[in-house]
């Protein structure tokens, strides 16, 4: 090695010696090629044997990388970290996220590790105008409940929120044990993810006659966009009937605070509970009635989720 030192050094004082009075065709770049090349042939800095060493590592890698230097000269040839190397790790991290975000699994759909909120229906074959079969009751997901709870869902989860979100069918075939098969559902839901305090039973309302007059009564302009208008119930038999009725209030006039006439009136049941009791703060939200689209309570569903949000974050 000491040799190919003294062989460099004394190649180098003849070079520059004759540089000033001997036209060389190599540039400054050729000329340290060839200095290191003429003192350490075991480097790699002609174009053939980089195009072999680049084939070898193409098929396995060199058990002897270690062997040899790897010489860069001039900025151009400084190595850049590759961008891409984790291009297909990243690619299904991206996949795996999204799929947490809209696939579901046993009528269950949860969008976070540790989801504060829950969405289900207790009569989850309500439909809207869109589907009249079955006096709006049916099982037709796309023009349904489910549908708004969906994409109520996706709203909230772009906001932050982890939401479960179960479409479990609770009134078919037994519409009156609506009630006490999605009471089992709630408490299935609040034993798996004990981080859930807000419990929301989505529903919408019921009119007997389905016109272009109920239907006005049912929606509100808002930006410029007619959406179905929400209203919140209240079982006035929950034990904690006060603190059901304050979120109802406190929501109602948020809502219509921040989106005028969005929101009816809080509606009291002196009769019912609604398994509003079961959780920290059970809600049940009615949006629209049957005689609205379910295009115009999908686009409610922006609006309940920024409410949501506000009084809750």
């Amino acid at each position: 090695m000491g040799k190919k030192r003294i062989k460099a050094k004394l190649l180098a004082c003849v070079l520059i010696c004759i540089l000033p009075t001997t036209s060389f065709a190599m540039d400054k770049e050729d000329f340290f090629r060839y200095l290191i090349n003429s003192s350490y042939p075991e480097t790699n800095t002609n174009e053939e044997k980089e195009s072999a060493s680049t084939k070898n590592n193409d098929d396995e890698k060199n058990d002897n990388d270690d062997d040899y230097i790897k010489v860069h000269i001039g900025e151009e040839n400084i190595p850049t970290l590759n961008s891409n190397d984790n291009s297909s790790e990243s690619k299904e991290k991206n996949e795996s996220e999204a799929s947490l975000l809209t696939e579901y699994k046993d009528n269950v759909r949860v969008t976070s590790a540790n989801p504060r909120l829950l969405i289900y229906h207790t009569h989850s074959c309500e439909t809207y105008s869109n589907s009249p079969t079955g006096n709006y009751h049916s099982n037709d997901p796309e023009n349904s409940v489910i549908k708004i709870g969906n994409l109520l869902t996706t709203q909230l989860t772009n906001k932050g929120w982890g939401v479960v979100h179960n479409t479990t069918i609770h009134d078919n075939p037994s519409y009156n044990n609506s009630y006490s098969n999605s009471l089992k559902t709630v408490k299935s839901m609040l034993s798996t993810y004990n981080s859930v305090d807000i419990a929301i039973d989505l529903h919408r309302d019921a009119s007997t006659n389905v016109t272009e007059e109920t239907n006005k009564n049912y929606t509100t302009t808002i930006n410029g966009e007619k959406v179905a208008k929400i209203c919140f119930v209240v079982g006035m038999k929950n034990q904690n009937v006060d603190e059901v009725m304050k979120i109802a209030t406190d929501l109602t006039n948020l809502a219509n605070e921040k989106y005028p006439g969005i929101a009816k009136p809080v509606v009291k049941k002196s009769y019912g509970r609604y398994n509003q009791y079961m959780a920290k703060n059970g809600i049940l939200i009615e949006v629209g009635s049957n005689a609205v689209s379910v295009e115009e309570a999908s686009a409610s569903t922006k609006y309940i989720a920024d409410i949501l949000d506000s009084y809750f974050k």
